[in-house]
């Protein structure tokens, strides 16, 4: 299924080591960490960040993520207040 993904060819095409994670990661609980790494900056600003399309598609390969496995969805920030 994830090869046939839209979002997930966009990000393997342009960054195959990127790719390469996400896929094996698919299904699994590393999966939501990996993109939230990726997705949110964890080095005070020192990152130059993704082309807009790639941060898109990270951002919906996540949801379809979580439509294929919603028990693997973490609480938002904002579910705590």
């Amino acid at each position: 299924m994830l090869k046939k993904n839209i979002h997930f060819n966009t990000i393997h095409s342009a960054f195959p080591h990127i790719g390469d994670r996400l896929e094996l990661f698919w299904g699994h609980p590393e999966f939501v960490n990996y993109v939230d790494n990726l997705i949110y900056d964890t080095r005070d600003g020192g990152r130059k960040g993704f082309p807009p399309e790639i941060f898109m598609a990270l951002h919906q390969l996540s949801e379809d993520h979580f439509e294929v496995f919603p028990h693997l969805r973490k609480l938002a920030k904002d579910d705590f207040f």
